[in-house]
């Protein structure tokens, strides 16, 4: 039984791997996934989608995320708009659970997103992106604008937050910023 307990908090962890397989990207992220991992996970995907890159395809394996938080949603959208942008087609989702499934119908991302129940292929050498105990107001503001512009319902969830967001950037505060 303790056992059993200690396998179910460790899946509960929110951690990030990123790397590839010939010329596929290749993201998992495992446990409960926050906010906290998205700043530095958008750094190493939009360094690793530059115009030189060799990247060819864009692959999620969520078989072990439990959950994602609004921010994490939002950063998702924006990375599915740079892979379009980049002509390397929509990110492949694998294995979706559906707890996360249900999170990407309710803001109307099916769309966005390739479904795959094949499992993804793994990456030999991975990076594991290591979550800040800070975020940026900013960030935070352009991940919800991001989610937000996808539907006027979920403009509707997120307007009282965003709005509370711009007002902190208008106004030159800070909330829970990296660099103050």
């Amino acid at each position: 039984m303790m056992e059993r307990r200690q396998k179910l908090q460790e899946m509960a962890e929110e951690r990030i791997s990123i790397g590839t397989v010939g010329t596929d990207l290749i993201i998992i992220p495992e446990g409960y996934i926050t906010a906290f991992l998205c700043p530095a996970l958008q750094a190493k995907i939009m360094e690793r989608l530059s115009p030189d890159s060799a990247v060819a395809s864009m692959h999620f394996d969520f078989s072990a995320c439990l959950y994602m938080d609004s921010t994490f949603l939002g950063l998702l959208v924006l990375l599915a708009k740079a892979a379009q942008s980049r002509g390397i087609g929509r990110p492949v989702a694998h294995r979706v659970k559906e707890e996360c499934r249900s999170l990407f119908r309710t803001m109307g991302m099916m769309k966005m997103l390739e479904f795959s129940e094949e499992p993804c292929r793994q990456p030999l050498d991975r990076e594991t992106i290591i979550p800040r105990d800070r975020l940026s107001t900013e960030f935070l503001y352009d991940a919800h604008m991001e989610l937000s512009g996808i539907s006027a319902e979920n403009e509707a969830r997120f307007h009282t937050l965003a709005e509370e967001l711009k007002a902190v950037l208008d106004a030159g505060d800070v909330l829970n910023d990296p660099d103050s």
